[in-house]
Parts: C-alpha cells; sequence; structure tokens
C-alpha cells in the first residue's frame, strides 16, 4: 500500500471545523467509487448508486485508488495528521 501512495503526486489538506470527519466522509461517499457510481454486478442485477456526486464516484478508479482518503476517527486522524504533516500538524 505504501508503494501505491508514493507512486504519484499527492496533495494534503488538512480540513478543520466541527464535525470535520462525518462531514468530509459523507463527501467522500463509499469507500468503492463503483457503488458511489452504481453499477451491475455479475449477477446482472443492477446496484443503485449510493452517493453519486461524491468525490469517489467522480474520480475514484477502483477501491484501492479510490480518489481520497478520510480518517474514520479523531484517533486515526490525529495520527495520521502526526504522519503527514509532522508533530506540529
Amino acid at each position: 500500500m505504501v508503494s501505491f501512495y508514493a507512486s504519484g503526486e499527492v496533495v494534503a489538506l488538512l480540513l478543520q471545523r466541527a464535525g470535520a470527519i462525518g462531514a468530509w466522509r459523507e463527501l467522500l461517499g463509499p469507500g468503492d467509487p463503483a457503488a458511489a457510481r452504481g453499477y451491475t454486478d455479475r449477477h446482472g442485477r443492477v446496484r443503485r448508486p449510493k452517493a453519486p456526486r461524491s468525490v469517489r464516484a467522480r474520480w475514484g478508479r477502483d477501491k484501492q485508488a479510490n480518489a481520497a482518503h478520510g480518517s474514520d476517527s479523531e484517533e486515526a486522524a490525529g495520527r495520521e495528521i502526526r504522519f503527514v504533516f509532522g508533530e506540529g500538524g
């Protein structure tokens, strides 16, 4: 996974506001861009889009290259902020 994330350009943003984690994850949409866009499964069943205007529906390719990351908790956000931006975050 590290080699994938290091394979191209990255834009790192630190978003701060009340409820930032939930708001950002809502804008991101599901982790699987196909689920966000809607798709036909291998049995021919049509799966309705879950978030067709989300970041991942618009720009994600697949589950790994899903366009953007969002922390799932304050604890994870703290770790990830220190990792990306250093201790000063």
